[in-house]
Formats: structure tokens, C-alpha cells, sequence
């Protein structure tokens, strides 16, 4: 069993420096890695059950246009989505 919960913790120990290093900060209260500058959010449970190299992926796509992109395991309620793009101004 702590070999399991070594490669856990190793596992988000690298997408937390990835994220780190790309300019995300976490935020505990919303339970995100926010980039203000690149508009985009990755939910915690979304970079836990993804594997580095898609966060990697992620954080380097580029997106159209000056809205937020949010990285979720599902889908955020319109008015969920609303409300974080206003508070994340």
C-alpha cells in the first residue's frame, strides 16, 4: 500500500510543478490551478484523473478568442460558469 500512495503523491506532485512552472497558481477555495494571464482553469479532480502528459497537453494548446477555458471532469452548470468567469476578472 505506500508504494500506491507514493506514485499518488508523485504523480501530483509533477502536474502541480507542471501547472507551477506554466503559470497556474491553486486556488483552495475554488479547488483549481488558475492562469490569469492564459484564461484557463483546471478543476483538481480533472488533473487527478488525467494523466501528465494530457495536462501537459492542455497547458499548451492555444485557444480562439479572449473567453475562459476550464479543464472539468463534467460539465459546469451556464450559471456556474458565469459566475467563476466573473469572479476570475
Amino acid at each position: 500500500m505506500p508504494v500506491l500512495a507514493e506514485k499518488v503523491l508523485s504523480d501530483r506532485t509533477l502536474k502541480a510543478l507542471r501547472l507551477s512552472a506554466a503559470g497556474y497558481s491553486y486556488n483552495f477555495d475554488r479547488m483549481m490551478y488558475i492562469n490569469r494571464q492564459a484564461k484557463k482553469a483546471f478543476r483538481v479532480e480533472f488533473v487527478d484523473d488525467n494523466p501528465e502528459s494530457v495536462i501537459a497537453s492542455h497547458i499548451q494548446e492555444s485557444k480562439n478568442g479572449d473567453d475562459w477555458r476550464f479543464y472539468t471532469n463534467l460539465p459546469m452548470s451556464e450559471g456556474t460558469e458565469k459566475e467563476l468567469k466573473k469572479v476570475l476578472q
